[in-house]
């Protein structure tokens, strides 16, 4: 092998190494911290006095700053399911949108029902139960979460999601 191979497959073993490091230090592979998983995997769902009734589709997306909600609340969401789609962490991303067809994507709010939520309610949030809600209109409750910035762009109106979604009704 020649010397020039050697270095630069060492030089990516190293960078690996880094990158798996500072994850398991610092978060999980997303960027975020021990404190956001937290937020992620709450396993209480929101009381009344949790909620912030100003939290909607439309005020998500007027607020698209961390500082527009607080994730130390709740809220509930009404709107139209444009697509479901299962994670592979096995979580499913539910796109809530005001149009039941809207195809503009910063128009969009995600839902996110986690392994933890479809196992405390398998009735309802089962994978089939949750794929049966594309283009119905539905009302999710959960907890207000700033999604961490990504890499590259995001298509979405908003990094503001409800994660967990604790309960799902079709309306």
């Amino acid at each position: 092998m020649s010397r020039i191979k050697m270095l630069c497959l060492l030089a990516a073993a190293i960078a690996l190494v880094g990158v798996s490091f500072r994850a398991g230090a610092e978060g999980d592979e997303a960027g975020e911290t021990p404190e956001q998983l937290a937020l992620k995997n709450r396993a209480e769902a929101p009381k009344a006095a949790d909620m912030d009734g100003a939290a909607s589709v439309d005020a998500l997306l007027a607020k698209s700053k961390p500082d527009g909600f607080s994730p130390t609340h709740g809220a509930t969401l009404e709107g139209h399911v444009v697509q479901v789609e299962r994670e592979e962490d096995g979580d499913y991303h539910i796109v809530l949108a005001k149009n039941a067809a809207e195809p503009d994507s910063r128009k969009w709010v995600i839902v996110e029902v986690p392994k933890s939520w479809q196992e405390k309610s398998p009735d309802t949030m089962n994978g089939k139960s949750l794929r049966a809600l594309r283009g119905k209109h539905v009302r999710a409750t959960g907890w207000l979460y700033w999604e961490p910035e990504t890499e590259g762009p995001d298509p979405r109106g908003t990094r503001w999601e409800l994660h967990p979604v604790t309960k799902i009704e079709v309306l």
